[in-house]
């Protein structure tokens, strides 16, 4: 399967950029291989077309796995990143605007029931 935005050399280059000379199953580089547990709900999406499926996808069952609540989505035919276009794609804002919608949601329940000096919306 080929992925919208990247090659496979253009990968292995950005690889080595990222990890280097350390190990690329330390949990600080990829959180595959974290301990998942007691993390917070976790929100994903993902293009069917891009090279993080496969990640994205293991990254959610790890979480589940863990505990942790996951809303895990796959997009039909989105560029990588597609969210940083969302002026010109639709998909991007409604990506957006879920996540937006999933953090208020997830935020209200942290702030109930403190006493704050202020009003949240």
């Amino acid at each position: 399967q080929a992925c919208a935005m990247f090659s496979a050399d253009g990968i292995r280059r950005a690889r080595m950029l990222y990890v280097g000379e350390d190990d690329p199953y330390n949990p600080l580089i990829s959180p595959l291989y974290a301990d998942l547990s007691g993390l917070p709900p976790m929100l994903l999406h993902v293009s069917d077309n891009e090279v993080l499926l496969d990640d994205s996808t293991r990254l959610a069952e790890r979480a589940r796995s863990a505990g942790v609540n996951v809303e895990f989505r796959v997009w039909k035919n989105q560029p990588h990143t597609w969210q940083l276009f969302h002026r010109l794609i639709p998909e991007g804002r409604e990506s957006l605007d879920q996540a937006a919608h999933f953090l208020g949601q997830h935020f209200a329940k942290c702030w109930d029931g403190l006493d704050l000096p202020y009003n949240l919306p």
